[in-house]
């Protein structure tokens, strides 16, 4: 199964690239128009990285 845009951005830029989940929630707003609260990000992080 192919993984959603916020698994892939989450992967990109937390993991890979170090930014914050602030700068993580405003890129998916601006580029993708997708407006999550950071208490899901961060449940969504958890996820990822248990897997």
């Amino acid at each position: 199964m192919k993984p959603d845009i916020v698994s892939q951005i989450l992967k990109t830029y937390f993991i890979q690239k170090g930014k914050s989940l602030k700068s993580i929630q405003r890129l998916l707003s601006i580029k993708y128009r997708l407006y999550l609260d950071e208490k899901l990000l961060e449940k969504r992080l958890r996820n990822l990285l248990t897997q």
